[in-house]
């Protein structure tokens, strides 16, 4: 009889329009991993939309998150999700069931790209502030902080931001992960507007040519301002990540 593995959970935390899908699309092209986007999103949004039915939200939280981990008994899998969609439900045994990475990029390229998208996007929905809540709180729990990519490193230097990133989960990185066949995902129906150019991609590429195409709202500059220390502080975390691994 063949003995069940349970592989580690692995989860990207992001916030939106920082390359995540890209990074979703690689992990799938390595045919090693189960591979989720955003199982999350709807629990989130019922949490948001009923606040009476908090029991009833984190039940159904709790729901998915043991089918991702029942799935990690077949082959390791990979879970892209922002961190905000978690924060109010995640438990203590669940971060410390998994292995996380943070997909980290600067608001003054995130924040105007989701303004493009959403144009009365939530404050809470830049994902800032979820990101560094969870981080902080993963870092407490387990005694170690989570390995941090940075977004525009995927552009700038690829290969050696991906083979960094295999190597934090255990895994040698593929060969010819970093070219993939343009194409959707199964995971995207019905949010395929927001990954027009995953979809269309081959490879990790810059998007920020239209990110400022147009003049910002004053609130939204002051959205991107607000965020700005949220995300230095991210930076700092990874600027020591990258000293101890120098």
């Amino acid at each position: 009889m063949t003995k069940s593995v349970n592989h580690p959970l692995h989860f990207l935390w992001c916030v939106p329009r920082s390359r995540s899908t890209a990074f979703e699309k690689m992990m799938v092209n390595t045919d090693q991993f189960n591979v989720i986007g955003e199982p999350f999103i709807d629990i989130y949004k019922q949490g948001m939309l009923s606040s009476n039915d908090v029991q009833i939200t984190q039940s159904n939280f709790n729901h998915v998150f043991e089918s991702l981990s029942h799935n990690s008994l077949q082959q390791p899998v990979f879970v892209k999700d922002m961190a905000y969609h978690v924060t109010p439900f995640i438990l203590d045994h669940q971060i410390l069931s998994a292995k996380h990475t943070f997909l980290i990029r600067h608001p003054n390229l995130s924040i105007p790209s989701l303004y493009k998208m959403r144009e009365n996007f939530h404050e809470n929905e830049t994902g800032f502030e979820g990101q560094i809540t969870l981080f902080k709180r993963i870092s407490k729990l387990t005694g170690k902080k989570p390995f941090i990519v940075d977004a525009e490193r995927l552009i700038t230097s690829p290969i050696k931001t991906v083979s960094r990133f295999f190597d934090s989960i255990n895994h040698v990185m593929p060969r010819g992960v970093l070219d993939w066949q343009p194409g959707s995902r199964d995971d995207w129906k019905g949010r395929e507007s927001w990954h027009i150019d995953a979809i269309n991609s081959s490879g990790f590429m810059d998007t920020k040519r239209d990110v400022k195409a147009r003049p910002l709202p004053s609130r939204i500059d002051k959205v991107i301002q607000q965020n700005v220390p949220l995300y230095n502080f991210m930076c700092e975390q990874l600027y020591q990540q990258n000293l101890k691994g120098s």
